[in-house]
């Protein structure tokens, strides 16, 4: 009995500690955007002089137009299945907390400028210098909206639930798989999806850039459209960590991190808040420790190339 007591206080107190921390993030990130919105900063990235190749453009809009189109049947899925369910399952739970991550999507440069947008995808400029903390003189970054607000609402928990099937069927082909070798499991789908996409969206679509990098640790060291090998093994890390998460979903639906809400004598909709923070709580930390590792490098960086074009300096 007493284990039972100590193992549902501990749980209470879980969940109460997540959703404080969401609830601050949460807080944090509406503070920012309202300011941005209303400040001077709420305008287009400028694209400068420099030419934009003609493949560069229609890619740009063909990404663009895709990642809103996704939307519709990613929105109508979402809502079915809360609907019929009559509750929000994890995975819908994820992308909510993923989505809510985004305002920390330009933390890369808190520091030093490192990490820059094609200017002409849609953007009004970038909400980064009402980040708590935020230090970097330059912050104007051309932010997509229109391809990473999607991008993290549908794309990144999909990145892990792919991850976490592929966990699946190593468990189930191997039983006595270890956290090792689940872990490796994750990152292989991981690198063949994401990690590749990312690649080439640096390398063949212009869409963004990495001039604040370790020239010697980066694919084409050294030019515009350089890529850092250790971003393909940090960013993946989040997703491995999101699907270990959906991995240990227990029999009634909840994570180790919303565990306990159900014990709360609140009504549906204020337990589901609590879930929600929760997550919210999560996916932020794990994009703040991405982020902040890959910022905390740039301060010894080398120096940015020297063919960067104007439409990816973002006015720097």
């Amino acid at each position: 009995m007493s284990d039972f007591a100590s193992r549902s206080t501990a749980s209470w107190q879980r969940i109460h500690a997540w959703t404080t921390l969401g609830g601050l993030f949460l807080c944090a990130q509406l503070y920012a955007f309202v300011s941005w919105i209303t400040s001077g900063d709420f305008r287009p990235v400028p694209i400068g002089l420099d030419p934009i190749p003609e493949s560069v453009k229609k890619i740009t809009i063909a990404y663009q137009v895709v990642s809103v189109a996704m939307l519709v049947p990613v929105l109508i899925w979402f809502a079915g299945g809360v609907y019929k369910n009559r509750k929000i399952d994890a995975v819908r739970l994820m992308m909510i907390g993923w989505l809510s991550a985004y305002w920390l999507d330009p933390w890369l440069d808190f520091l030093r400028p490192m990490f820059t947008y094609n200017a002409y995808a849609f953007n009004y400029g970038c909400w980064c210098r009402f980040i708590p903390f935020w230090q970097s003189p330059h912050a104007r970054i051309a932010e997509p909206l229109l391809i990473d607000a999607p991008s993290y609402f549908y794309t990144f928990t999909g990145t892990a639930v792919v991850a976490l099937s592929v966990m699946h069927a190593v468990r189930k082909r191997w039983p006595n798989a270890g956290f090792a070798g689940l872990t490796i499991a994750g990152f292989i789908p991981i690198w063949l999806t994401m990690g590749l996409l990312d690649i080439a969206a640096s390398r063949f679509m212009g869409f963004d850039a990495w001039p604040g990098a370790f020239q010697r640790l980066s694919f084409w060291g050294g030019h515009y459209y350089q890529f850092p090998v250790y971003e393909f093994l940090l960013f993946p890390s989040a997703f491995v960590a999101s699907a270990f998460l959906l991995l240990h979903v227990d029999a009634d639906g909840f994570t180790p991190i919303e565990r306990g809400a159900q014990n709360l004598a609140l009504s549906p909709w204020r337990r589901t808040a609590m879930r929600i923070l929760a997550f919210i709580a999560f996916c932020n930390v794990l994009n703040l420790t991405y982020t902040t590792a890959m910022g905390v490098h740039a301060l010894y960086a080398d120096s940015w190339p020297t063919d960067m074009p104007s439409w990816l300096a973002n006015g720097r």
